[in-house]
């Protein structure tokens, strides 16, 4: 696995001391910044040379088109040029010994020239655009950044739900090589009517596209609209229906994904776990089951969940992505009913076990009512590593910030609570557990997605 040169710098700069950043490297990060900050305008010229910009090899293409175009002009029409033309065909001529010859190479080299010219200018062009695309600053800023994130690391994001969104937002600001895989799971609220139309569920898949978009902000906005009020419409998020129109104009539900993510622009790629209609199921500690997964994560005492069919197809486009990794993330997410369910899916399970690249189990903050009452981290560890089996997570990241008490009270009343970091009960499951601030704490307790990317790329940094 390669190093994570072009981003240790910006992580040693950027982590908060709560993950272990000591105060003389925060100090010597705000020393670098503010030295950086009063270099010369002169040096900025220099960062024109970045290589991978874009912008200098399409220039050099157009001026070789330019050069041969000239070239050429002076050839082919030496018989009517000025004596400069006429002394440069009779040397080429006395060196190939046909000057007729000549005139048809001046003529092959204006051809060329041509072509070079545009497909510099094109490429040029094109480059430009993206560069300046919305919100991306100044063009030489935006143009090394976007070479950055094209140089990122190759990383796959399995789960659904808000959490593995959230983290999506943070993610993107370091590579635009990420692959997140969704559960084809839910069957609740506007993806469950769509569902019942026989059409999969978009809305795990939605919110990752809109996490990961570089479209304007009002057009993510929009994506993420839910109308209220609007008879048949109520309840529905626009970004589902956009998928749902995708779906019948394309004629398949993979094929209405990639499109939409066209539109919007996505850094990185969004996938569904599988392209077959599935149902979660669960087996309750008294031995009853439930199926459907509005069911499962509103149960308590859950032994053990499943697919029904149990042997879905991956989609392969999901089990590349997993082979070709540097990084692989697990959650964040509601256990049972957003990051099992693409697990439990048979080659996904399998080629995650067999993948080299380290595996990283992100930990919720906060236990849910019903799935995860009275959960520790090492219950979430526990429960993936029964149904999946102990190659499936090398490090665990469990948040250790202080929830205030206020706000913990306020989650006490609807039965959910803060998870208990018990890091030596996760070892003893042959995981590493790494504990550090990663939450945001609002109305409700989140993933800080910055505080989470910059953890997750630092210790990959360090492996």
């Amino acid at each position: 696995m390669k190093p994570l040169s072009p981003f240790k710098a910006d992580l040693d700069k950027n982590l908060d001391s709560g993950f272990g950043a000591s105060d003389g490297n925060t100090l010597k990060s705000q020393a670098l910044a503010k030295i950086n900050a009063k270099s010369p305008r002169d040096w900025r010229a220099l960062q024109w040379l970045t290589i991978g910009i874009g912008i200098k090899r399409w220039g050099l293409i157009a001026a070789l088109g330019l050069l041969l175009f000239a070239t050429g002009m002076l050839l082919a029409l030496a018989y009517v040029a000025v004596d400069l033309s006429v002394g440069m065909v009779e040397w080429i001529g006395g060196m190939t010994h046909q000057l007729v010859e000549t005139e048809r190479i001046g003529w092959f080299m204006i051809g060329a020239g041509v072509m070079l010219f545009l497909v510099g200018m094109r490429g040029t062009l094109q480059a430009v655009e993206l560069a300046l695309a919305p919100g991306s600053g100044g063009f030489l800023e935006a143009a090394i950044r976007r070479r950055k994130l094209e140089h990122g690391e190759e990383l796959v994001a399995l789960g659904g739900g808000t959490g593995l969104s959230t983290m999506l937002r943070g993610l993107k600001h370091y590579t635009s090589n990420i692959t997140a895989i969704v559960t084809m799971a839910d069957d609740g609220g506007s993806s469950g009517r769509l569902r019942k139309d026989g059409m999969l569920p978009p809305g795990d898949l939605r919110n990752c596209m809109a996490a990961l978009a570089d479209a304007e902000p009002e057009m993510q906005e929009l994506f993420q609209h839910r109308f209220t009020g609007m008879g048949e419409l109520e309840g529905h998020s626009l970004g589902n229906l956009i998928v749902a129109a995708m779906c019948e104009r394309t004629g398949s539900f993979e094929s209405a994904v990639r499109e939409t993510s066209k539109v919007l622009s996505l850094r990185g790629s969004v996938l569904p776990s599988t392209v077959e209609s599935i149902e979660l199921g669960a087996r309750l500690a008294d031995g009853s089951e439930v199926m459907g997964q509005v069911k499962v994560h509103e149960s308590e005492g859950i032994q053990e969940v499943f697919l029904k069919p149990d042997s879905p197809a991956a989609l392969p486009g999901v089990l590349t992505a997993i082979a070709e990794a540097e990084v692989i993330i697990i959650g964040p997410g509601s256990l049972y009913t957003s990051i099992l369910p693409n697990l439990l899916v048979p080659e996904i399970g399998e080629a995650l076990k067999a993948a080299k690249a380290p595996k990283i189990y992100v930990c919720n903050v906060m236990t849910q009512a019903g799935e995860t009452l009275g959960y520790k981290a090492s219950d979430h560890v526990r429960a993936i590593l029964r149904h999946i089996g102990k190659d499936a997570i090398d490090i665990a990241l469990v948040n250790s910030a202080k929830i205030p008490e206020e706000v913990l009270e306020r989650y006490r009343k609807t039965r959910a609570d803060y998870v208990e970091a018990d890091l030596a009960a996760i070892e003893m499951l042959g995981v590493r557990p790494i504990q550090g601030n990663f939450a945001d704490v609002t109305d409700v307790v989140r993933h800080n997605p910055q505080k989470l990317a910059q953890a997750i790329f630092r210790i990959v940094a360090k492996l």
